[in-house]
């Protein structure tokens, strides 16, 4: 039986890495300058006298195009290695486990990530354990070449690119240059860029984290010209191998909202993107973290989903949630503040996390009839007055005038995240009493009419009830404010379903299922007539049951539309119908015929 090996198509290769690996060519960027850290790093562990690591970057235009080239002072290749890891696509540079684990590039793979951006890689190298340097010419459709220049070299390495056409139009100097202060901006070893117009040294950055003493002013300095926005505050992320700064942002935020942050591995820049390691619900903060223990990914953009990684997001967690904890303790104002920048944020928050709760519920503010309140306020007026809210926003505003006068506080719970909050209240605050306004509970808040006012007003009572029978509406007296209003309509149980799923708003779609419902208004609704209302007192005095039912049908309109419900076909009909009989009986005095 004969062993056969695979043949690899380097270009094939290539389209993948481009198409699915990476998410953009600058990446060839970030594994050079890993590649040369990486140099640096094995020769101090080799030679321990060893200290004055570099890596210098060159840019210059040539006949078409322009040559970029990186060059470093690290441990270098032997031409056994050149073999070993430059030429085979996936093999690591380091020698042993132990050594490896302290890297986190492969030559070959990063290497490769050149041939992205051009057709031909020349490496220059001298190990520090020989003399002779070689030179290795890689091409993309996978042939290399490995000749001995006859020239003499610092030990070190240097990778030399072409770039040509569409490449060399956007990797630009500038372009260049800020990718290398991007992906080095933590790298301890000094990265030097020579342009044709400028030579810098590009990460030459004050790290607070790094100092024995830092400032507080400098620290939120080092934020906002990271971030170049303002910030709130500043939270200190420290763990097993973690260090870094989460920023509290000044601008209201939701979680719907990406937040960028600046995320490194062992000083590397890896990703913007923290949605797997900083916690959801500290979206309203910008972090700058470096992590020395977690798994890159194939890319080296992102981390591996593994025990390490939630290791390292709840120690990150806990430093955010501690410093909550800490400000309740000993700087209330400032979270009070912090609160009302976040209140939408928080509240998100507060409804999946108890601690969050509990933690922020007494500063969160919520609007009632009593004017804007915190959570505090609202316990403690709880254990004063009747304490209810409203789910929806239409509830709260036709309720708010019937209060008027009284001791009765309702919360407005219609606005995102409110009503489920207050839900919650009595879980964590064992004593507090707080409801669900629904409409069982205007019998509560509304006043029974005198009864002299009521047995006055019985005949009238009747001929209205016929009048509204049809809409299966009932009519009784109440006393509430304010006096000017007539009438306060209350719906049935089944209103949300009558108002939904009428024709007209789903185009027949329910035609022929049996809801158990008619096409009227409401089993259970109800015309509350205001007993203190000038007009209502009067009634008394209609001696005929048609004017009895015009009248009341036109108030049962008015209280339909003060309510800012929706008319039904047949209640529109019935509402010109109405108006118009009012009209025959001011012009005939009677309203027969029409």
């Amino acid at each position: 039986m004969a062993n056969y090996n695979f043949k690899v198509d380097l270009k094939g290769i290539i389209r993948l890495l481009s198409d699915n690996l990476y998410s953009s060519d600058k990446v060839f960027l970030r594994e050079l300058l890993q590649n040369a850290a990486d140099a640096i790093d094995a020769r101090k562990k080799a030679d321990k006298a060893y200290t004055e690591g570099k890596i210098t970057v060159t840019y210059q235009r040539t006949k078409g195009g322009a040559q970029l080239t990186f060059a470093d002072n690290g441990i270098g290749l032997t031409k056994e290695e050149i073999h070993s890891f430059l030429s085979v696509i996936g093999q690591s540079s380091k020698r042993d486990s132990t050594v490896r684990n302290s890297f986190i590039g492969q030559f070959g793979i990063g290497l490769l990530s050149c041939f992205l951006v051009t057709n031909e890689i020349k490496v220059v190298t001298r190990s520090v354990t020989e003399e002779q340097c070689y030179q290795w010419v890689g091409k993309s459709d996978g042939s290399y070449v490995i000749t001995e220049p006859k020239k003499s070299m610092e030990p070190g390495t240097q990778v030399l690119l072409k770039l040509t056409g569409v490449k060399d139009e956007f990797f630009t100097e500038r372009e260049i240059m800020d990718n290398l202060a991007e992906y080095g901006f933590l790298l301890r070893v000094p990265i030097f860029f020579e342009g044709e117009d400028r030579q810098r040294r590009v990460n030459d950055n004050f790290i607070p984290w790094r100092q024995q003493l830092s400032m507080a002013d400098s620290i939120m300095e080092f934020g906002e010209q990271i971030f170049t926005e303002k910030f709130f505050d500043v939270i200190p992320l420290h763990g097993d191998g973690i260090k870094g700064y989460a920023y509290v942002s000044t601008r209201q935020t939701n979680a719907g909202v990406t937040v960028r942050h600046k995320i490194f591995l062992k000083n590397m820049y890896v990703t913007d993107d923290g949605r797997d390691f900083i916690p959801q619900w500290a979206f309203f903060t910008r972090c700058i973290v470096n992590v020395d223990d977690l798994t890159p990914t194939a890319s080296r953009e992102g981390f591996t989903r593994d025990s390490k990684l939630m290791k390292a997001k709840n120690q990150i967690e806990k430093c955010i949630f501690d410093y909550f904890v800490s400000l309740s303790q000993y700087d209330v104002r400032k979270l009070k503040t912090l609160t009302q920048i976040h209140n939408v944020a928080i509240k998100s928050l507060a409804m999946e996390n108890e601690q969050i709760y509990k933690l922020f519920f007494p500063f969160l503010t919520f609007p009632t009839n009593q004017g804007t309140m915190t959570g505090f306020q609202l316990v403690n007026a709880s254990k004063k007055v009747p304490v209810s809210y409203c789910a929806e926003l239409d509830d709260f505003r036709r309720l708010c005038p019937l209060l008027e006068g009284t001791k009765s506080l309702l919360v407005n719970g219609g606005y995102i995240y409110d009503a489920g909050l207050l839900q919650k209240l009595p879980k964590f605050y064992k004593n507090v009493k707080i409801e669900a306004f629904d409409n069982s509970s205007y019998e509560h808040i509304l006043e029974e009419a005198q009864e002299a006012f009521v047995q006055e007003l019985s005949l009238f009572q009747s001929w209205a009830q016929q009048g509204l029978e049809a809409f299966r509406c009932s009519v009784s007296f109440k006393s509430f404010s304010p006096e000017s209003l007539q009438a306060l309509y209350v719906p049935g149980g089944e209103s949300f379903l009558t108002d939904t799923m009428d024709e007209s708003s789903f185009s027949g779609f329910f035609e022929g299922f049996d809801f158990g419902m008619e096409e009227d208004a409401p089993e259970g609704s109800r015309l509350y007539l205001n007993s203190r209302n000038s007009f209502v007192k009067s009634l008394g005095q209609v001696q005929e049951p048609l004017l009895a039912q015009t009248l009341i049908q036109v108030i049962y309109i008015q209280a339909l539309l003060a309510g800012h419900y929706t008319l039904s076909p047949k209640e529109t009909e019935l509402m010109n119908k109405s108006l118009e009989r009012l009209m025959a009986y001011a012009l005939y005095g009677t309203g027969e015929g029409l």
